[in-house]
């Protein structure tokens, strides 16, 4: 019976689990349909009332940040109740292991204390750029009597997933609020090398500047046509090629995410990765045994296995960044443009692609 009992509690814990991982992937998202279309017929109803009204608190929670600030304050506490407890534990048993451990927990909660109090203290996080030039007062003040409507789109995946609210004077944008005067010009670049994802850059007339990222297939003229109307009417100035902004090569050398850099932004990133690898590999072994050594041979591997890999295509996208290269789609090695067929399988490459995002492109669609 206690072994039923416990096969039992172990499955309603995996159960449990799946179902905390299933709703922290899709909450932000159906909050956000939900709130987006909430937001939009609590306008209406009040502007058919002749109320004013504020939508401010309600769009801030658009991408839940209120929600965020408690988590944050909460893993915090805990970080600091385990180093606390980690020092007492620690005075009457002093093990390497625990001085390790503990040392590590006073170290995340003494230099995460600053960057939580400041995020806390943001007002609005959904104002971006504005919230650091202006009081929540002043916010409130600017939001006073907008009454939003949804705008609707044509396209499948953007009526889907991409949720948009517009007032006289504001846009909200997947829970991001843009204001529609005070905006000095808009990227959009969907073109080689943005083929796989979509980037959306505000520039402020103060000279900020705002990302807007979208993991949508932008090889789709309905989706450009409409997201393309969209910033037109908040900017009459949008930039839609990439040989219009010098800059765009830079952004995805340093884009945040690392799967929208491009190889160079990539190789860098992981250099990075080399001192956090080189102090792991000393630390494991003498804190958790020899056995771990097994664990930094694999971790050396990976690394040394990405870093040669980058490198490698580093070099093919400045190559191909020359104009004097296209990928064979079956070797997938460098030929130059004007050749008809590849000089190491012998295919036709008469159409070969001339970007590696290109190719990338090709290959899923094969798939």
């Amino acid at each position: 019976m206690t072994v039923i009992k416990k096969g039992v509690d172990e499955h309603m814990v995996i159960i449990l689990v799946f179902v905390a991982l299933f709703l922290i992937v899709n909450l932000p998202i159906y909050t956000r349909k939900y709130l987006t279309q909430s937001i939009a017929n609590y306008c209406a109803r009040k502007q058919g009332q002749g109320v004013q009204i504020n939508c401010l608190s309600r769009i801030e929670w658009l991408r839940l940040y209120p929600l965020k600030k408690v988590c944050l304050v909460l893993l915090w506490g805990i970080c600091l109740w385990i180093a606390v407890g980690g020092t007492i534990l620690t005075i009457r048993d002093s093990r390497r292991t625990y001085v390790l451990l503990t040392a590590i927990f006073w170290i995340i909660t003494l230099t995460s204390l600053y960057p939580l109090w400041k995020y806390i203290c943001l007002p609005y996080h959904c104002a971006v750029v504005l919230n650091k030039t202006q009081s929540k007062q002043e916010l409130k003040a600017a939001l006073q009597g907008e009454y939003f409507e949804k705008v609707n789109f044509e396209h499948k995946s953007l009526s889907r997933d991409f949720y948009v609210l517009m007032s006289k004077n504001w846009v909200v944008i997947d829970g991001y609020m843009i204001p529609r005067h005070g905006i000095e010009k808009i990227y959009y670049l969907h073109e080689p090398p943005f083929v796989r994802h979509e980037q959306i850059q505000f520039v402020f007339s103060n000279g900020e500047t705002f990302f807007l990222h979208s993991d949508g297939s932008p090889d789709n003229e309905l989706r450009q046509k409409e997201i393309a109307n969209l910033l037109h009417q908040i900017c009459p100035l949008v930039i839609e090629k990439e040989k219009d902004d010098p800059q765009a090569s830079m952004r995805k050398d340093q884009a945040l995410l690392y799967h929208r850099m491009n190889y160079k932004g990539k190789f860098r990133r992981t250099l990075w990765f080399v001192p956090a690898v080189i102090a792991l590999n000393i630390l494991m072994p003498i804190c958790f045994g020899k056995i771990w050594i097994l664990y930094d041979l694999f971790m050396i591997g990976v690394l040394v296995w990405q870093l040669f890999y980058t490198y490698k295509m580093k070099g093919i996208e400045e190559k191909m960044q020359t104009g004097e290269y296209k990928i064979c789609p079956y070797c997938k090695r460098l030929v130059l443009k004007q050749e008809t067929f590849c000089s190491h399988c012998h295919h036709d490459v008469h159409e070969g692609p001339t970007s590696l995002d290109q190719q990338e492109q090709q290959d899923e669609n094969k798939q």
